[in-house]
């Protein structure tokens, strides 16, 4: 889940109306959803910082837990666990190119978030870049394929996506545990989206998905952040991948060895930011922290490795 940073949501707040304004009714900054018996996640509109974790920045037991899932269903298909794959057989199925369909879905309120098909071709644009490595960094192999789009003019869908969300999604998604169904609508508070992990889509196949605030994608009102690299991130997820800054300085970090340990998210882009005492400096340009959009640029062939192995586990 990618939150905005602190300092960024003063600026936030007055900038969503110069695209569209925030809906009538929508829960704003700091509304608490803990009280609703129908939202999905009440730590989902936090802000860094908060005593609270959010649903994508797991705990080092939900980490390790997790881990130890994938590496036993990586060794009974043969490809083992950690490490280097079992045979040269395994090897080729994991270095297969991934190819992802995509259900686009746009929840809306009249005008408000109706966001247009050259925009949203533009999003796709720019999940292929990233995941292609066109932006920099490591090519991931996965290519992401619009199938369609629809359009749900529903004011408190839109509204308020996190508390809907397990009204709309099994209405709307669309294919199975290999297809991206992706959402976009307003978001109030500090988010620009959310994912659901692939290791839960065996226990909650209509949930499975991509939610994103639609003023995240190319082009979009919300300022650093407004490049389309929020659903880049959130695809992240998806896909299988931690954040950065996951376990902090201790544990086993992101569960990738070529992203340096990060103790905390980064705010901004700025220069030498080191939190860990382990070699290397904090990974601000990486998809999977939470710097601004005009800082990310890459993925790392160790969260490449990692992708093909959760998408061999979960997706294939």
């Amino acid at each position: 889940m990618k939150l905005l940073a602190a300092a960024l949501i003063a600026a936030l707040v007055p900038a969503v109306p110069s695209m569209q304004a925030a809906p009538a009714g929508a829960p704003g900054p700091g509304t608490a959803a803990a009280g609703r018996a129908d939202c999905a996640s009440p730590e989902a509109r936090l802000r860094p910082g908060a005593q609270v974790r959010e649903r994508n920045d797991l705990t080092p037991g939900q980490a390790a837990a997790t881990e130890r899932g994938l590496d036993r269903i990586l060794t009974r298909l043969g490809l083992a666990g950690p490490g280097a794959p079992a045979s040269p057989r395994a090897a080729k199925r994991l270095a297969a190119p991934i190819n992802v369909p995509v259900y686009f879905h746009v929840l809306h309120d009249g005008a408000s978030g109706n966001v247009s098909d050259a925009g949203i071709r533009r999003q796709i644009t720019v999940l292929n870049d990233s995941y292609g490595g066109r932006n920099g960094g490591a090519d991931a192999d996965v290519t992401f394929r619009l199938q369609a789009i629809d359009r749900t003019d529903n004011a408190q869908w839109y509204a308020d996506p996190e508390r809907y969300e397990r009204t709309y999604k099994p209405r709307l998604r669309k294919g199975g545990k290999n297809t991206l169904n992706l959402y976009s609508a307003y978001i109030g508070g500090d988010l620009l989206g959310w994912s659901t992990f692939p290791w839960k889509y065996r226990s909650e196949p209509q949930m499975d998905g991509v939610t994103i605030h639609y003023a995240s994608m190319p082009g979009g009102s919300i300022e650093h952040f407004n490049k389309g690299f929020s659903a880049t991130h959130e695809v992240g997820h998806w896909l299988g991948l931690y954040h950065t800054f996951q376990d902090g300085c201790g544990g086993m970090g992101d569960r990738v060895a070529d992203t340096p340990a990060e103790r905390d998210p980064t705010n901004g882009c700025p220069s030498g930011k080191d939190t860990c005492p382990a070699p290397g400096e904090d990974p601000v340009h990486n998809y999977m922290d939470y710097s601004y959009d005009t800082c990310m640029t890459s993925f790392t062939p160790g969260q490449a490795t990692r992708v093909h192995k959760s998408w061999a586990a979960y997706r294939a």
